[in-house]
């Protein structure tokens, strides 16, 4: 026997393991981008790029005079996307952009950041170019021309110190360094600040693109990891919910795979006791109104015959009486008969052999059969079409329907007979310009015993069996039989088919 495995257990541990996946890639995610989270708006990568951009600006602004500064700090602006600005120790602009930081930012330039020690870049050939290395230069170009001095290596870039900080009025992201006084020949640390309205402007700060790309990565990988699961789920769901359709329709014949250790399995396997204990009791219902009317038929017959003799004896007064119970027993006789030919049509799937049918020819002989004066029968079918089935059944369902549509709506008009095909199937409709049914009642139509009022009532005859061997005759040559109104009025029942060459 297999172990049980709830589908609550394997759901749990699916999200458990789905949600330790995405919590080592994003643990991953916040390492390689950030290395700590001290700093999380600045990247390792910004981090890099903003110690190498302070070392390219220390170097051309040690070399230019002051009143260039600010050309420098807007070629810096417009290569970073920033408001770039130089401030002194006291929090007082130098040079640069005209920022006015609010009381909090200019409060982290004079007090939060430590003091730095000298770093020691002597003039000259120590000293990186004005323009900066390549990777950091905002104007186009190769590599320092010969002779002249390169920036230090990336592993002996200073290490400055620098915040990002978030203002509220005006709300902006600022950023901070704080940059040493010896080769700007201040009386202190200057701070270079930059400001920017909204993240994900300047490549300085936070970029959230790698961000969009890992959470667009993860969203895949969900699907990607779910979709088996769910897609495992949903079929077996999908299986039983055709299969109790199926029951719902009164086809009994269905197996569900019942291989599955979880409630779908034992849902499955109940679904198929449930269709085998509902075919046994439905053909056992059908066998007993089979066989209880044929008892019935001999002792009806007899009554019959002792009625006829009743009749020849019985005087003036007495022969109305026996006339109004002949005509119970004829009613009982037709009864019997319809419930003999319902039984035979139910249960003949198990026998009955099924055949190439062609359609006109059993057509015609359901109109020979049935065909009276009451109406006019118009018949457009293809003499080619051929269909899966058996005869006499086919031709008992047809010959019904057109008995059905004769006694309601022959007198409202005609009555026509259509067939094609369509795919891998033949379509037959049989069409009426009568009143029609209600909607509500379209689905009882093929239900035994089932009669519509007010317009089809026993005051017109029939026992309301008439369409409940319809549909068992097509169902057993594998058909499916539907009614539909017609618009303005009347009524059509289309047989669907299977199409057969030859």
């Amino acid at each position: 026997m297999k172990t049980p495995f709830p589908l609550f257990a394997r759901l749990l541990l699916w999200f458990f393991v789905n949600l330790l996946v995405l919590i080592a890639g994003l643990a991953l995610m916040i390492r390689v981008q950030f290395g700590s989270l001290d700093n999380w708006l600045l990247p390792e990568s910004s981090q890099a790029q903003i110690q190498a951009m302070s070392v390219t600006l220390i170097g051309n602004l040690a070399h230019s005079d002051r009143s260039d500064w600010g050309g420098e700090l807007a070629q810096l602006s417009a290569a970073y996307k920033m408001d770039f600005a130089l401030f002194d120790s006291h929090g007082q602009w130098m040079a640069g952009a005209t920022l006015n930081p609010p009381e909090e930012i200019r409060h982290a330039m004079i007090y939060a950041q430590p003091n730095h020690p000298a770093i020691g870049l002597p003039p000259g050939p120590g000293m990186p170019p004005p323009g900066g290395p390549p990777e950091f230069n905002p104007e186009p170009g190769g590599p320092p021309p010969e002779g002249e001095p390169r920036p230090p290596p990336r592993d002996h870039i200073p290490d400055f110190p620098k915040s990002v900080l978030r203002s509220h009025a005006p709300s902006a992201y600022w950023l901070l360094v704080r940059l040493p006084p010896e080769p700007l020949q201040t009386d202190g640390p200057v701070t270079l600040a930059g400001m920017t309205p909204s993240l994900g402007v300047s490549p300085l700060l936070f970029n959230p693109k790698p961000w969009i790309a890992v959470a667009a990565g993860i969203i895949l990988f969900s699907i990607l990891f779910w979709l088996p699961l769910a897609r495992n789920l949903t079929n077996s769901i999908i299986q039983m919910t055709r299969a109790t359709e199926s029951i719902a329709e009164g086809r009994f014949d269905i197996q569900l795979a019942d291989s599955r250790s979880d409630e779908l399995g034992r849902l499955s396997h109940a679904i198929n006791r449930m269709a085998g204990r509902l075919k046994d009791f439905v053909t056992g219902q059908k066998r007993f109104l089979g066989d209880a009317a044929h008892e019935l038929c001999s002792p009806l017959a007899r009554m019959e015959i002792a009625l006829g003799i009743l009749e020849e004896r019985s005087d003036a007064n007495s022969l109305p009486y026996v006339r109004d119970v002949r005509e119970e027993v004829t009613h009982m006789q037709k009864l019997a008969n319809e419930l003999l030919s319902f039984s035979k049509a139910s249960l003949g799937e198990s026998h009955v052999k099924l055949e190439p049918v062609n359609v006109a020819a059993m057509v015609g002989a359901a109109i020979r059969l049935e065909k009276s004066e009451a109406g006019l029968v118009e018949v457009d079918i293809p003499g080619d079409l051929n269909v899966r089935g058996h005869f006499e059944l086919l031709q008992r369902a047809m010959a019904n329907l057109l008995r059905n549509a004769l006694r309601y709506a022959g007198g409202a008009g005609r009555i026509s007979l259509k067939a094609w095909r369509e795919e891998d199937h033949i379509i037959i409709t049989v069409s009426d310009d009568g009143p029609g049914v209600s909607p509500s009642e379209l689905e009882k139509l093929f239900d035994p015993f089932y009669r519509v009022d007010p317009s089809r009532t026993s005051e017109t005859g029939g026992v309301g069996l008439g369409l409940a061997i319809v549909k068992s005759c097509v169902e057993v040559c594998g058909g499916i039989v539907g009614a539909t109104n017609r618009n303005p009025h009347g009524l059509e029942v289309r047989i669907r088919l299977r199409a057969c060459l030859k």
